[in-house]
């Protein structure tokens, strides 16, 4: 019996999870492309860096780029067109949590630069980029390369609804475990090669792509309000429909906010609520995940 049969098997039986290791060539072939829709360009990336906030000094480490053609009307992905993948200096030393995580150490960074010609040369053409967490992701992108400011960004952690499809957690590990896919490390290189796997996957009982769903989600444009003047006696209301603190210190309004599909309606809950005069800040896929968006 060779392997692809006994994988199958067991793949059959519910006693047994069969995962298989995600394998993503530097040309990879996801899909033909058989000419019958418009093709668009997107960029997959992830960062690995020295800590949370490039604005209390931390900085990239590793950097992986895949850049995927898809159909513009499906959003079925095609193939890997390009990539690039490189190791910084920080120059600081790695802390010792991050070296554990990663597998990279200060040996191997030492004297390594991202090359910014070579990013720039295979985001050419890109019309969105996808990360994980791209409130993060961004965050040291632009702060690494000023061009990624103007870029539409779009989140697969906060814009698919795992949840509703029934998974517990949104770790990338996780995802991966739950759709039949493991991956080695914690390298920029892994993740990104994990999260175009599952872009390619099907939703749960359609045949369209999850990318198709976060392509959806990208071209929407929604609210961000800010309960500016929110009375005290109310925040609990406000927490319970989602809304977060902000506490000014970013630049943007110091208040409860949230972000929605339906300003309309949000307005006149906050009305009821006390909250006559709320900031309201539409959002594309280009503002959406700014570092600050005041």
């Amino acid at each position: 019996m060779d392997i692809e049969e006994a994988y199958s098997i067991l793949d059959q039986d519910d006693r047994f999870r069969v995962l298989q290791q995600v394998n993503i060539s530097d040309r990879h072939i996801f899909n033909e492309d058989y000419g019958d829709e418009p093709i668009g360009r997107l960029a997959v990336i992830d960062t690995e860096t020295t800590g949370f906030s490039p604005n209390l000094g931390d900085r990239i480490i590793d950097l992986a780029i895949a850049i995927c053609s898809y159909g513009q009307e499906t959003g079925r992905l095609f193939e890997i067109v390009s990539r690039y993948d490189g190791l910084e200096d920080p120059e600081m030393e790695i802390p010792e949590a991050v070296q554990q995580l990663t597998g990279i150490t200060n040996v191997m960074v030492k004297g390594r630069h991202i090359n910014e010609r070579e990013v720039a040369q295979v985001m050419d053409g890109v019309g969105l980029i996808v990360c994980h967490n791209a409130a993060f992701d961004r965050r040291f992108l632009e702060s690494r390369f000023p061009a990624f400011a103007d870029k539409n960004f779009s989140c697969s952690l906060s814009e698919i609804p795992w949840s509703s499809w029934g998974l517990e957690s949104k770790k990338l590990d996780y995802l991966g475990y739950r759709h039949g896919f493991f991956h080695k490390g914690h390298r920029a290189r892994a993740d990104v090669d994990m999260l175009l796997t599952l872009l390619n996957e099907k939703k749960p009982k359609e045949d369209a792509s999850i990318f198709s769903v976060l392509l959806d989600s990208a071209r929407l444009t929604t609210f961000r309000i800010y309960a500016v003047g929110l009375p005290f006696d109310v925040k609990e209301q406000v927490k319970a429909r989602g809304y977060r603190w902000n506490d000014g210190r970013d630049g943007r309004p110091r208040a409860w906010w949230i972000d929605t599909n339906n300003d309309v309606d949000e307005v006149k809950i906050l009305s009821e609520l006390g909250c006559s005069s709320p900031v309201i800040k539409k959002l594309t896929a280009r503002e959406r995940y700014r570092p600050a968006d005041t």
